[in-house]
């Protein structure tokens, strides 16, 4: 597999604090990749702002860089109504900007470990019958929407595929491959499950470490384990492997990088040579 600077795009700011899209835009331009995803936690687009979107879309093609996907950090479970509108909001900006896919979030809370199985499946299919809704929206303006390995009910192969057939297979997947580690299973499973189905890709890493860590800055997955921010390449998940799967899918899109915050510009150069090599 040889991925190339031009599959490679930026996905969320370097910066620790800082959400500016412009500023993204010019640090893709900087760094010559080839993409820019625009996404709603960007301090342009809280709102899905039509004549902002136009205007950042413009810039980041006067640099040469391509829009793959719009993403959205959404909690559709807890305001169904205001959510659906909002993201059929996006999905007007991505059909007028012309990017194929609208990404989004269904919880971002991940869950509450004193639900009763009962009221997490129902929080699974009012999810589900959400994302349909934006999905045939999307569709009928010409728009793919996505749904990422996510939270602890719409993660894991099995919801994923669940969510999948639900959406009478309309809807795609994103593949977050630090996401996953979240419920505990592995990336290259997600990409190969998912197959066909995953158009576009997110990068991070994680440090897993076992079991429940005193004083960890970090992050409790789903069996209790902790999940510490790593730089991309130097954490716990196996690339090699990772790569693989998405060659063995036939995986054409773009790879888009979500830094938690760099220590300096220099990691970001060697995260992008670490994905060259690959």
């Amino acid at each position: 597999m040889s991925i190339t600077r031009e599959q490679i795009s930026f996905y969320s700011s370097m910066f620790p604090g800082r959400s500016s899209a412009r500023e993204i835009i010019q640090c893709a331009a900087d760094f010559h990749v080839g993409g820019m995803e625009l996404m709603n936690f960007c301090e342009e687009l809280k709102t899905p702002d039509l004549a902002a979107a136009k205007e950042l879309g413009a810039l980041a093609r006067s640099h040469g860089l391509t829009l793959p996907c719009f993403s959205v950090g959404i909690n559709i479970i807890d305001d169904p109504k205001n959510a659906v509108e909002q993201l059929f909001g996006y999905a007007r900006i991505c059909a007028e900007l012309g990017i194929p896919y609208l990404h989004h979030t269904i919880a971002l809370n991940f869950s509450d470990p004193n639900f009763t199985e009962e009221i997490q499946a129902q929080r699974f299919q009012l999810g589900a019958e959400c994302a349909l809704k934006v999905c045939d929206y999307a569709n009928s303006l010409g728009v793919r929407t996505l749904i990422e390995d996510q939270g602890f009910v719409f993660n894991g192969v099995e919801n994923c595929l669940r969510l999948h057939h639900l959406s009478q297979e309309k809807i795609g997947f994103v593949a977050d491959v630090g996401n996953i580690m979240f419920y505990d299973e592995k990336p290259e499973d997600f990409i190969l499950a998912a197959g066909s189905q995953v158009c576009h890709a997110h990068i991070k890493d994680y440090h897993l470490l076992p079991g429940h860590q005193d004083g960890a800055d970090g992050y409790c997955t789903w069996q209790g384990n902790t999940l510490q921010n790593a730089e991309i390449g130097t954490g716990s998940i196996d690339f090699e492997k990772v790569f693989s799967a998405f060659e063995k899918i036939g995986y054409q899109g773009m790879y888009a990088l979500e830094f938690s915050g760099v220590k300096d510009m220099n990691e970001v150069e060697r995260v992008i040579q670490f994905l060259l090599r690959h």
